[in-house]
């Protein structure tokens, strides 16, 4: 669990660290005048999950079916879920959000709820920690302030729809207010090679680091696939990214550079998280 300090810069947010496992959600909502559920929390990784099976299973699922009971029980009726894209992929973290997806959609079916599903795409931006997975930008650009070598898997031909931090918070706040009937895909409908991405990293800081390639993770597809949203975002709920890819990595780059001395450690991956 990330045990940073928590400031949301506003004396009136009142915050609850639990266990989503453990945490009695009937009680909180009938003590607190609750009118839906955000609901992000997860057990996040690709091949980092394969030696998490059980737990990333009991964390995504069953987490999310105690809150939907807990709802049920206490007669709330809404509630937005952050899923993945590309749920048809063959990893731990894939299949627990795929379950989740249906699990939402039986309650909707069964019991009424009004279920929101999102599914942000490659999000970026200040404040990522890396210590239980890996995600690309963040990592390249710890990597590159150090002058260390910057890690591609495969050959870096994969794309990708980096979309900044503050838009994704904009777009999963519209999305709840307006309810739409199918599940809002939240990116840029654009991409962009991971080799592209690394290679203006190392320029934007000033880095001598090296790109070197890797074998594929396991888990994710060995030939290289167009990643992208389905450009439907602004039609369903009325926005549209308003951070550029340039501008994003710029202010990205000055947080972790303010920030690198708390990057001591990031999840490194051994010989068989990759596929030979």
């Amino acid at each position: 669990m990330d045990k940073r300090p928590l400031d949301f810069g506003d004396p009136g947010i009142r915050f609850i660290r639990e266990d989503i496992l453990s945490y009695d959600f009937e009680d909180l909502f009938r003590r607190e005048e609750v009118g839906g559920v955000f609901h992000l929390a997860g057990l996040l990784g690709t091949t980092e999950l394969f030696h998490r099976v059980v737990e990333a299973e009991m964390v995504n699922v069953v987490g999310l079916l105690r809150i939907l009971e807990g709802m049920r029980r206490c007669d709330l009726e809404k509630i937005l879920f952050t899923s993945k894209p590309n749920v048809w992929r063959n990893n731990v973290y894939t299949i627990t959000k795929e379950n989740a997806e249906r699990y939402l959609n039986m309650y909707k079916e069964v019991y009424g709820l009004k279920t929101i599903i999102t599914r942000p795409f490659n999000v970026y931006g200040p404040g990522e920690y890396l210590n239980e997975y890996r995600k690309a930008i963040s990592y390249f650009i710890i990597a590159s302030l150090r002058n260390e070598p910057v890690e591609i898997f495969g050959t870096g031909e994969q794309t990708m729809d980096p979309i900044y931090i503050d838009d994704v918070v904009q777009a999963i706040v519209r999305s709840y207010v307006a309810e739409p009937d199918e599940v809002v895909e939240i990116g840029s409908a654009q991409s962009v090679r991971v080799l592209d991405i690394a290679r203006r990293i190392i320029e934007l800081t000033g880095s001598s680091s090296q790109i070197v390639h890797l074998p594929m993770r396991r888990g994710e597809p060995l030939d290289p696939l167009d990643v992208r949203a389905n450009g439907r975002m602004k039609y369903l709920i009325g926005y549209e990214p308003k951070v550029d890819l340039e501008s994003g990595l710029r202010r990205t780059i000055e947080w972790y550079s303010e920030h690198l001395q708390e990057f001591s450690y990031y999840y490194r991956y051994s010989g068989e998280d990759l596929v030979e």
